[in-house]
């Protein structure tokens, strides 16, 4: 006598919930929290559910990966590394497998993928931070699910998942307006990366429609192609009243370097920067710093990873994460009882 086959009808009688959800849940859709989605994948394995195609029912047949640029995964700040730490718990509530790979300027270069980085192995893989155009179309040509975490490239048909990096910009140097600044400068290399590029767009358009004016030499760069900050630098004689730092480190960079001018923050100098990272609460003073939330950019981009292994012919997207801004004491609203001029 022949087994009756497990329907999603049938898990759903048994969990007493609509096929949808049980639907949504076994492919990995969005619109499920995660309790539920564990709790249904757990009662399909118990009463034998299977199904052809991609869709693997055990999750711990998953193996996916997450590759970085050296760059970004720097030891002075975590806003990186905090991603990874909320992906690969996920992952591990999921049963899934994470392995990490830190790619080097030599490799990226070369071109070189990681050893066990192929194609019958992987079922999706991370980008995060950037790489260049070349490794980028190296790793599509392998034909694997992929999520481009912080970033986006026009040359690649990838899903991203992002932070409206030019609207928080534009909030940031309007928050600074507001206090009263009307000289402001902008700390990072607009060529880095698309995100700062983004930022520095956002900061020049709030600029532009508050009728003030730019200075190039108010664009401060602190951080070399690699990405390590340096201090060898020369800062303009005439200094703006505030800056719009592209991250964090970038901010408790130039903080380091008015100090050693004896210059104040922010009787002086105004900062805002951008990440919340742990950096930003334990300077002196406490950064002022647009949010990102790191645990957020990891629940959405792996929920994005599963859903895309399912879906593969659909069109990509483009998935935004909301910022904030947190005050803290790295701003002065100017008045003229308090203002000291550098």
């Amino acid at each position: 006598m022949n087994k009756k086959k497990v329907t999603m009808q049938d898990i759903a009688d048994y969990l007493g919930i609509t096929k949808v959800t049980v639907s949504k849940a076994l492919n990995d859709q969005p619109g499920v929290s995660n309790d539920l989605r564990n709790h249904i994948w757990e009662v399909s394995k118990k009463l034998g559910y299977s199904k052809k195609g991609s869709f693997k029912q055990v999750n711990e047949e998953r193996k996916l990966a997450l590759l970085i640029s050296k760059r970004f995964f720097l030891e002075s700040d975590n806003f990186y590394s905090q991603i990874y730490y909320y992906l690969n718990k996920e992952c591990i509530k999921k049963n899934i497998s994470l392995s990490l790979f830190i790619i080097n300027s030599f490799d990226e270069d070369n071109l070189v993928l990681p050893f066990s980085y192929r194609k019958n192995n992987l079922d999706g893989l991370f980008l995060a931070g950037e790489f260049n155009s070349q490794y980028i179309d190296s790793i599509a040509k392998l034909d694997i699910p992929v999520i481009a975490i912080d970033f986006y490239n026009h040359n690649i048909n990838t899903d991203c998942v992002i932070s409206d990096n030019f609207y928080a910009s534009y909030l940031a140097t309007t928050y600074l307006i507001e206090k009263g600044h009307k000289n402001i400068g902008f700390v990072g290399d607009p060529n880095y990366t698309s995100s700062v590029l983004d930022r520095f767009y956002g900061y020049l358009k709030a600029i532009r429609q508050n009728g003030l004016e730019y200075k190039e030499e108010w664009n401060i760069i602190n951080n070399d192609s690699n990405g390590v900050y340096i201090l060898d630098y020369l800062l303009p004689d005439n200094l703006p009243t505030a800056f719009l730092c592209h991250c964090d480190m970038a901010a408790w960079n130039i903080l380091q370097k008015l100090k050693i001018q004896g210059i104040s923050v922010p009787e002086q100098i105004s900062l805002v920067s951008f990440d919340n990272t742990e950096l930003s609460k334990n300077c002196v003073p406490p950064l002022t710093t647009i949010n990102i939330s790191k645990k957020e950019f990891a629940h959405k981009s792996l929920n994005q990873l599963l859903w895309r292994i399912n879906n593969r012919t659909t069109e990509p997207q483009r998935i935004y994460l909301n910022t904030q801004l947190i005050e803290r004491n790295s701003v002065l609203t100017i008045n003229n009882e308090n203002f000291k001029t550098v």
